[in-house]
């Protein structure tokens, strides 16, 4: 019987990390919401927690708006977790360089100078392609707009079964039971 427990808690400490995961991250008093009711309007409502008794959310919408949301109504809500730009712009002074002088090299190279040879031709166009391209490269991490991003919060309503099949381990009358438990 102690092998049986044991793999059953070996089992249920793994899948522990991914079902609170799944779960959402939790609404705390002054966390920065976006609710979305379709009996309201199709545009989502974005405002600050201000109080989530059993059934409702209360959400400050503006300086002197409070909107109370009934939870069973509410079809999606999410958290924010901040502002922040995509990858490619966070890193465009190192790429931008690098292809700016990649650029420059190739064409210096294949049209140098009548008197320059094309390697001399290709490295200096190269460098003045490698300067154009970090100016570039600085002037697109402050031009590119932050977004907002959102996690999703499970509001309570509908059915909580995953639509992912899962294995499941379970004692039997003899050693262990293996399965796969899907919702359909």
């Amino acid at each position: 019987m102690r092998p049986i427990l044991a793999l059953s808690q070996l089992v249920f400490a793994l899948s522990l990390p991914l079902a609170m995961a799944a779960q959402g991250p939790p609404l705390k008093l002054g966390d920065r919401i976006r609710v979305t009711v379709p009996s309201l309007g199709v545009k989502p409502f974005v405002g600050i927690v201000e109080r989530v008794p059993a059934d409702t959310i209360l959400v400050r919408t503006s300086p002197e708006g409070l909107s109370a949301f009934p939870l069973d109504q509410v079809a999606r809500l999410e958290l924010s977790r901040g502002t922040g730009s995509p990858t490619w712009a966070l890193f465009a002074p190192l790429w931008m360089p690098l292809a700016g002088g990649a650029v420059g090299f190739a064409l210096g190279a294949a049209k140098p100078g009548s008197r320059e040879k094309p390697e001399e031709a290709g490295l200096i166009i190269g460098v003045m392609g490698a300067v154009v391209g970090l100016v570039a490269g600085v002037v697109t991490v402050f031009v590119v707009d932050l977004r907002e991003e959102w996690a999703t919060v499970p509001t309570g309503r509908g059915s909580r079964s995953s639509l992912a099949p899962s294995l499941y381990v379970a004692p039997a009358a003899r050693g262990l039971t293996l399965g796969l438990r899907a919702a359909f």
